[in-house]
């Protein structure tokens, strides 16, 4: 009984790092092919003086504040004014209960709303474009 003991000691001695090895392993190539995603694609243009702003992730905080992803320095627009979110069905736009209000083609948002390409977007009294890089590609012009 001593002898199987001292066998499953050795075993374990090598078996369990290599297994720590093989699980480190798994999570780094995870880690690596979880950053090749691309980024949605989507862009505000502003109306007034044609500036073009990324909308870098899935979800888009937009705001005067500098923590947001899309700053905008306007004082009709709020700390933290809105929300753009990427979805399964499409982009849509969340009013964080801003003071100014968010609309869509001149429609003020009660909750989150589709948004789709080529369709207005306002915060406060600044107004903004929606560009979707998908259906741009599929040859849609507004």
């Amino acid at each position: 009984m001593d002898n199987l003991a001292a066998i499953i000691l050795h075993i374990n001695r090598f078996a369990l790092p290599a297994l720590g090895i093989l699980i480190a392993a798994g999570c780094v190539l995870w880690l690596l092919r979880r950053h090749k995603h691309s980024p949605p694609g989507a862009y505000l243009l502003n109306t007034v003086n044609h500036d073009k702003l990324q909308l870098p992730r899935y979800e888009n905080s937009v705001g005067r504040s500098k923590h947001c992803d899309i700053v905008l320095n306007y004082p009709m627009v709020s700390r933290f004014h809105a929300v753009l979110a990427r979805r399964r069905s499409g982009w849509v736009v969340i009013d964080t209960g801003s003071r100014g209000g968010t609309k869509i083609e001149g429609k003020a948002l009660e909750k989150q709303t589709p948004i789709a390409h080529g369709q207005v977007i306002t915060f406060g009294t600044f107004e903004f474009m929606f560009f979707d890089a998908e259906e741009e590609a599929k040859g849609a012009i507004y």
